[in-house]
């Protein structure tokens, strides 16, 4: 009787929430990681890179003036955003760790597609009316889903012509940009292209 009359005065609900906290929020965290995010993005990307950009050229393209329609951006901002960041794990605080890409989604006259110059790396740097350099991928270019505004040409590549991009000139390093070009392959592959495609070009048929 005497446990009975004292347990009233127990912090059940403290003790639960401290349980809950310790034990139940990070194991069912933990498993939607296992089983989601785990799952989420194509793995082993990096041992595609070289299959990727042997089939990969180099165009010569103008761009537009910073505030042509011709950008994507200047038209729709909030369906042609110029930023995404892949949310790698369910723990918010792991926020930005997580992988971004900017992107430059613009009609490209010369090919007559859409094109999405994208960089895994803050290219800080400028594109407007200069004659850029961009790698792209052949397959990419040949298929007629690409090219489209809903799913432009990725390009991972663009140097200058005759001047930098970059503010701070690092694309005129050539090693620096074929780390970069790497790095910006890689990452593609894994968050950026669908798992279908991913599997049907890459992995169909090892």
């Amino acid at each position: 009787m005497k446990l009975l009359k004292y347990a009233g005065f127990f912090p059940w609900v403290l003790i639960g929430s401290l349980i809950g906290s310790a034990f139940v929020v990070p194991m069912v965290s933990n498993l939607i990681d296992k089983f989601y995010y785990k799952e989420k993005y194509n793995k082993n990307t990096a041992m595609f890179y070289k299959q990727y950009k042997d089939n990969s050229y180099i165009i010569k393209v103008s761009m537009p003036n910073a505030e042509s329609k011709l950008y994507l951006h200047n038209v729709d901002r909030e369906k042609y955003p110029l930023y995404e960041r892949f949310d790698t794990t369910n723990d918010s605080r792991n926020y930005f760790n997580n992988p971004s890409a900017d992107y430059t989604s613009f009609y490209c006259k010369e090919y007559k597609k859409y094109m999405n110059i994208i960089a895994f790396k803050d290219v800080n740097g400028s594109y407007g009316e200069k004659e850029l350099y961009l790698t792209v991928n052949r397959d990419d270019m040949n298929n007629p889903e690409y090219g489209t505004k809903d799913n432009p040409v990725p390009v991972l590549k663009a140097v200058g012509v005759s001047e930098p991009i970059w503010f701070s000139g690092k694309d005129t390093d050539s090693v620096f940009m074929d780390n970069f070009y790497r790095n910006n392959v890689i990452n593609y592959l894994k968050y950026k292209m669908p798992k279908e495609e991913f599997e049907r070009r890459f992995k169909k048929g090892k």
